[in-house]
């Protein structure tokens, strides 16, 4: 069984509640993101869709949809289901709002925080619920994500012309370098064999030559990126303040740009307060993921 829920849904909280409690076998509770331009419905993305094809006779799944926008950037209900669940432990009540929350008869048994792939996260769930369901196998421990080959070393950068006996490369080339050479050597003959000519030939040659050479790759200026905001300061709060506290000043701005809150203003103002919520939106994104 795989049920959705939205944020945009004013009832996701109390739903989300009414299936935690009304399990009875093995359920995972998880958010994801689900932006206007994703094509397929959450439950058919990874590791949902694995997970529903190999052990959907065991277990149960909900999943929490975020779609972004204004209807439901104030509401967090797998922020208030991790108070919930951990009453008394915020470290954990933070990692089931944040991961995979597994629950038995609407208890909860474990969770399992999220990786950098959808391959890696059901390698770790599958192991979690291996320890929980004897109908679930172990997964394949040489799969275990992580094990990756070392790189090799990198390869020394070829001299510039072959060597000769001496072991020091050869003189270049370029026709044009040679003849600036002999140029100034021609002219320190000349000149009694001074030589100050010759030496001041060839450094006109080597400035030339550095005037017109094209620069190597990566070496020319790329423009910097504005620098992000600090999501501290975009929040009004102080660095280090506790996640329930930030998490408290987070909803109450939020709350201030609710739609209900524009709505008799002029359509500039509700372009303003979409941009201002999405940018609080980012920073209590950017907190979460620092946290985590």
């Amino acid at each position: 069984m795989q049920a959705v829920l939205y944020f945009s849904d004013k009832q996701v909280r109390e739903k989300l509640f009414a299936f935690v409690d009304g399990a009875r076998g093995l359920m995972l509770v998880a958010g994801v993101r689900h932006g206007a331009g994703m094509t397929r419905p959450p439950q058919a993305r990874e590791p949902f869709a694995a997970l529903e094809d190999r052990f959907g006779d065991v277990l149960a799944q909900v999943i929490v949809a975020d779609e972004g926008t204004t209807e439901g950037m104030w509401r967090d209900p797998l922020g208030d289901l991790g108070d919930r669940l951990y009453p008394d432990d915020k470290k954990r009540a933070y990692a089931a709002a944040t991961g995979y929350v597994l629950l038995e008869g609407g208890r909860p048994r474990a969770v399992v925080r999220k990786h950098a792939s959808p391959t890696e996260d059901l390698w770790f769930l599958q192991e979690a619920l291996s320890r929980l369901s004897p109908g679930i196998p172990a997964p394949d421990p040489a799969k275990r994500p992580g094990h990756r080959r070392p790189e090799p070393a990198p390869k020394a950068p070829p001299r510039y012309g072959p060597a000769n006996d001496s072991g020091a490369p050869e003189e270049p080339s370029d026709p044009w370098r040679r003849a600036g050479a002999r140029s100034g050597s021609a002219r320190a003959r000349d000149n009694g064999g001074s030589g100050s000519e010759g030496r001041d030939g060839a450094s006109r040659a080597r400035a030339w030559q550095a005037d017109e050479a094209t620069p190597p790759r990566g070496s020319r200026a790329v423009a910097a990126e504005p620098e992000a905001k600090d999501p501290w300061a975009v929040l009004g709060i102080e660095r280090g303040t506790p996640r329930d506290e930030a998490r408290k000043a987070f909803r109450a701005l939020i709350a201030q740009y609710h739609p209900d809150k524009v709505a008799h203003l002029a359509p500039e103002f509700h372009a303003l307060a979409e941009r201002r919520t999405r940018e609080i939106l980012d920073a209590w994104e950017a907190l979460e993921r620092d946290a985590g």
